[in-house]
C-alpha cells in the first residue's frame, strides 16, 4: 500500500540530481498528500486502486530489442524515434543519429546545465497544488529533453515511445519530458505509451513541458495504450508566446485509470491553440480528462474538441475549463465534448466551465451525452451489415473527427487501425 509516509522514506533513499527542486517538491506533497474525492478536481476520480497497491522504486533494466520495437511498430522503420524504458532513453534502441538540423532530444541528466534546460525546466507544473506534479518532480532525476533551434523547420514527425514494464514486480515510473521549441521552429512530435507486455503492473506518473517561444509551431500527439493491469496520471503544461501555435490530440484506448490533465497558458497576442482528444473504454476502465486553457492576452483563439465512447462499466470524465482574463480582449474560445454510452452501465461526467473577465470576447461550451443512432443502425442493417460491425462503423465515423486531425499518415493510420479494434471489444 502507498502512504505519504511511506513516499517521504522512500524519497531520503533516493538520488537527487535536482536536489534543491527536489526538496521543495517533496515538501509540497507531504502538505497535500494524495488527492481524494473530496478535493473538487478528483470528485470523480478515486485513485485507491492505485493507493492499494504496493509498487516497487526498484526498476529493472529491461533492454527491450530495436527489432521488437520495429516488429510492434512497423511504421518507425525509416522514422526519427526514441525509445525509452521506464523513463530513461534507450540509446541503443533509438534511432537518432540522423536526427536533421535543428533539433536535438537528450536524456535531461546529461542537458541539466544548460542554459536554456535550466531556465525552462520544472518552470511550469504546479509543484505547489498538484500533488502528482510535486511527487513526479522530487523523483525525477532524469527524462527526455527535445530541443528545436531557433528557424528550424522539422518537417518529418519525431516519434518518442514510452514502454513501461516490470518482470518481477508492480513498479513505480516517473517520465519527464521537456520540449522546447525556439522563435520561428516547427515540429511534430508524436508519443507512444504502452506496457511492454501483457502481465506488467505498473503505475506510472508522467509530467510534460512544453515551452513554445514566439512564431513557433508545435504539433504535439499522444498515443495511450498501457496494458489493463497499468495506472497512467500524466500533466501536460503548455506555454505559449507570442504567434505561436500549438496543436494538441490524445487518444486514450488502454490502461486501467489513466488521467491526463493538459493546461495551456496563451501568454502572447495572437496565440493559436488546438486541443483534440478521443477516448474509448470498457469494462471497469476509467479514463479522466482535464483541460484549461488560460487566455492572458489579447487576440487569441483556442478550440477544443473531446469525444468519448464508453461501453461495459466504463467511468468517463471530461473537466473543460477556459479562463480569460480582463486584458484579453478579442478572445475566440470554443469547447465541446462529445460522448456515446454503449451500455446501461457506462457513465460520463461531463463539466464544461467558462470564467471570462474581458467583455470583447467570443466563448461558446458545451457537453452532450447520447446513445448510438437508431435510425443509422438500421439504415447499415438493411444493407446487410451486421449488428457489430454496424455498431463498429458509426463509432468509427464518430471517432473520425478528432483521429483525422493527425497531420501524419502513418501514424494516424496506425492509431485508426488501434481504435477500429477497441471499439469493436467495448461493444
Amino acid at each position: 500500500m502507498q502512504t505519504v509516509n511511506g513516499i517521504l522514506e522512500q524519497y531520503k533513499k533516493s538520488p537527487k540530481e535536482f536536489p534543491l527542486l527536489q526538496e521543495e517538491a517533496i515538501q509540497h506533497f507531504s502538505r497535500l498528500g494524495f488527492p481524494t474525492t473530496k478535493n473538487e478536481e478528483w470528485r470523480y476520480t478515486n485513485i485507491s486502486p492505485i493507493l492499494n497497491k504496493d509498487f516497487s522504486f526498484l526498476i529493472s533494466d529491461l533492454k527491450i530489442s530495436k527489432e521488437e520495437i520495429l516488429k510492434r511498430f512497423s511504421f518507425l522503420k525509416d522514422s526519427l524515434f526514441a525509445v525509452t524504458e521506464n523513463g530513461k532513453i534507450n540509446t541503443e534502441i533509438s534511432n537518432l543519429k540522423n536526427l536533421p538540423a535543428g533539433i536535438e532530444i537528450k536524456n535531461l541528466r546529461d542537458v541539466k546545465n544548460l542554459p536554456l534546460v535550466k531556465k525552462h525546466f520544472n518552470l511550469y507544473v504546479d509543484v505547489q497544488e498538484d500533488a502528482f506534479g510535486a511527487l513526479n518532480t522530487a523523483f525525477a532525476n532524469d527524462g527526455v529533453v527535445i530541443l528545436v533551434s531557433k528557424n528550424a523547420v522539422i518537417e518529418q514527425p519525431v516519434y518518442l515511445i514510452n514502454v513501461s514494464s516490470s518482470i518481477q514486480e508492480a513498479i513505480n515510473v516517473y517520465d519527464r519530458l521537456l520540449i522546447i521549441a525556439e522563435k520561428n521552429s516547427q515540429a511534430k512530435i508524436f508519443c507512444i505509451n504502452v506496457s511492454q507486455n501483457n502481465t506488467s503492473e505498473t503505475f506510472v506518473n508522467s509530467q510534460v513541458e512544453v515551452f513554445a517561444d514566439e512564431n513557433s509551431s508545435v504539433e504535439y500527439c499522444v498515443l495511450q495504450n498501457e496494458n489493463e493491469k497499468s495506472f497512467h496520471i500524466n500533466g501536460t503544461h503548455v506555454y505559449q508566446s507570442a504567434n505561436s501555435k500549438f496543436e494538441s490530440t490524445t487518444i486514450t484506448l488502454g490502461g486501467n485509470i489513466h488521467r491526463n490533465k493538459l493546461h495551456i497558458k496563451l501568454d502572447g497576442q495572437n496565440c493559436e491553440t488546438h486541443m483534440h482528444g478521443l477516448y474509448i473504454a470498457g469494462d471497469t476502465q476509467l479514463l479522466d480528462n482535464h483541460t484549461a486553457v488560460y487566455h492572458s492576452q489579447p487576440h487569441c483563439n483556442s478550440n477544443q474538441l473531446y469525444k468519448g465512447i464508453l461501453g461495459g462499466k466504463a467511468h468517463g470524465v471530461f473537466n473543460g475549463k477556459i479562463l480569460v482574463e480582463k486584458d484579453a480582449q478579442k478572445t475566440n474560445a470554443y469547447q465541446s465534448n462529445k460522448n456515446i454510452l454503449l451500455s446501461n452501465d457506462a457513465v460520463i461526467n461531463a463539466k464544461p466551465q467558462l470564467e471570462i473577465f474581458a467583455d470583447d470576447v467570443k466563448c461558446t461550451h458545451g457537453a452532450t451525452t447520447g446513445q448510438m443512432d437508431d435510425d443509422a443502425l438500421f439504415y447499415l442493417r438493411a444493407r446487410g451489415i451486421n449488428e457489430n460491425n454496424a455498431k463498429a462503423l458509426l463509432n468509427l465515423a464518430f471517432a473520425d473527427d478528432v483521429l483525422n486531425k493527425i497531420s501524419d499518415d502513418d501514424f494516424r493510420n496506425y492509431v485508426h487501425t488501434l481504435t477500429e479494434k477497441k471499439l469493436k471489444e467495448v461493444l
